[in-house]
């Protein structure tokens, strides 16, 4: 072997034989058009290497997923060429990109640590659509990146000099609603071996995104270091959320470390809880199986810590809510535990419950270094009849709420509950308004719904919590599982009387099903069809 080395020689390798080996990119598979032709030989001399390495490729592409626009990268004339001699190394490569664009590279050094290096890089790219191997939520990306980087030094200590730079970037992020326009950006490489980026781009808002920093491969610095700012920038406008947003961060990457410090206002923006909140549900005969070889989740590696406010203009709507809010909080999240946050948000406007246009007159959400989906909620809301005022009142933490009906003068919770709902006593309710009056019986009764479908979760049961019953006729606490993927069975007692059902329901074919429900009261049966959206 050490006189004769080693000899390496491949003609017409399909690039598409790595493919298994390749990672899912957001989930969508790489597929790669292409054929290799490899040469090569190595054999040592002394304390060097003599050899040489040519890899050459015609032409090809890379495709990801079912990309219904093509390849994301065509290159054409593609060669790698390495030789190496005691005296020292020399390397190219060189590949074009099929009319639109090229990149050219060459670097000359020795073995020693002292060995001096001499290296240029030429790059012209017209076509961008690479970048979304990057960034899965990127579409489109058009635009111009060139430039021409040298390398000088020793291979101990080297330096760059040069300068690229992006023109007329554009680009989509669909999943934001954000059109990318305006786009620019440098990268100015330094004698000590780092380098400056700057970039900047409008989103469809006033304002532009602007990102200050630095790019360092050797001494103590941090490798990546970013500022990341701008006034009125537009960050999402999706039909569910706008919003428009002031940054100031400084973001570091050290390794796989990322670290997030700064401030963020929010002066305007508007939410839709309702279509934030609306998910694709599972029919109930679907059964989901857990994977043979389940994959730990990795926790985020994202250290961060945010000043987070609201300004005047930040609106919601949904749920029966329609109103503002305002307010601070301080966001922490480390790597392995569960964000948390400290501070508290001001919610007023108006909000709808039993049938009814209820004035928020205080509405708080509160945090004490506590998780960030579990505030304290103090929320009160009210109308007004006459000399009587009548209203509820939400507190406790939002995974556990606890919903109150009161009054002013005092009186009792179902008087109270008929002048918020009917705006009149009890008393004077004609028969008519009884269907009215099980509603808002069944609607106070969220507090036991929440704790049956908690009690319900542990117990292993599938359904659980408050629902409406044609046999009894009105609402009812109950529990139900699916005893086979087709046979449901379920158990529930009156809300607003004296009273128990029995439900068996089975599920045929093409959204049918048979429902029997046999109560103290009567029993029903029927054949119900649902067809999904």
């Amino acid at each position: 072997w050490p006189r004769e080395g080693v000899r390496l020689r491949g003609d017409a390798l399909p690039l598409a034989l790595v493919q298994p080996w390749l990672p899912p990119n957001a989930g969508r598979r790489m597929y790669l058009r292409g054929e290799l032709t490899v040469d090569g030989q190595l054999r040592p001399r002394g304390k060097a290497w003599e050899g040489r390495f040519k890899v050459a490729s015609l032409e090809g592409g890379i495709r990801l997923g079912d990309n219904a626009r093509g390849e994301l990268v065509r290159y054409d004339h593609f060669s790698v060429n390495v030789d190496m001699q005691p005296g020292g190394i020399n390397g190219y490569l060189g590949v074009g990109f099929q009319g639109d664009g090229f990149v050219d590279a060459k670097v000359r050094t020795g073995w020693e640590p002292n060995a001096a290096l001499d290296g240029e890089l030429y790059l012209n790219m017209s076509r961008l659509y690479w970048l979304e191997l990057f960034s899965p939520d990127l579409v489109r990306p058009q635009g111009l990146i060139e430039g021409h980087v040298s390398l000088r030094g020793t291979r101990a200590q080297p330096s760059l000099g040069g300068e690229a730079t992006l023109s007329n970037f554009t680009g989509e992020f669909p999943a934001l609603g954000l059109a990318l326009s305006e786009g620019k950006g440098s990268f100015t490489a330094q004698p000590d071996g780092s380098a400056r980026i700057a970039a900047e781009v409008k989103t469809g808002g006033e304002g532009a995104l602007k990102v200050q920093g630095g790019l360092s491969w050797f001494g103590d610095a941090q490798p990546l270091q970013l500022h990341i700012g701008g006034d009125n920038v537009l960050v999402s406008n999706t039909s569910e959320l706008r919003v428009v947003a002031d940054p100031d961060l400084d973001f570091t990457l050290a390794g796989t470390a990322m670290e997030l410090r700064g401030s963020v206002h929010v002066p305007e923006a508007a939410i839709d809880l309702e279509r934030l909140d609306r998910g694709t549900s599972v029919s109930e005969d679907v059964v989901v199986l857990d994977p043979v070889d389940p994959e730990e989740s990795r926790s985020s590696p994202l250290d961060m810590d945010l000043a987070v406010s609201l300004g005047d203009k930040v609106k919601m709507s949904g749920f029966g809510l329609k109103g503002a809010l305002t307010g601070k909080m301080q966001v922490r999240a480390r790597p392995g535990r569960e964000m948390t946050a400290n501070g508290g948000l001001e919610v007023s406007g108006r909000y709808k419950a039993y049938g009814q246009d209820l004035t928020i007159t205080q509405g708080q959400l509160l945090w004490n270094h506590g998780i960030v989906s579990d505030p304290r909620i103090n929320i009160r809301a009210q109308r007004g009849i006459g000399e009587v005022t009548a209203g509820i009142v939400v507190t406790g933490r939002a995974q556990q709420p606890r919903v109150d009906v009161w009054s002013d003068p005092a009186m009792s919770q179902s008087e109270a509950l008929s002048y918020l709902v009917l705006g009149r006593s009890l008393s004077m309710a004609s028969s008519d308004q009884a269907q009215q009056v099980n509603a808002a019986s069944a609607a106070l009764s969220a507090g036991s719904g929440l704790l049956a479908a908690q009690v319900g979760a542990k117990l292993g049961l599938d359904d659980a919590g408050v629902s409406q019953s044609r046999a009894l006729g009105g609402a009812v606490l109950g529990v139900g599982k699916f005893i086979t993927p087709k046979l449901y069975v379920g158990y529930g007692v009156s809300l607003i009387g004296s009273g128990s059902v029995l439900t068996l329901k089975y599920l045929l074919r093409r959204g049918f099903d048979i429902e029997v429900e046999s109560s103290t009261v009567e029993n029903r049966g029927s054949v119900n069809w649902r067809r999904e959206k």
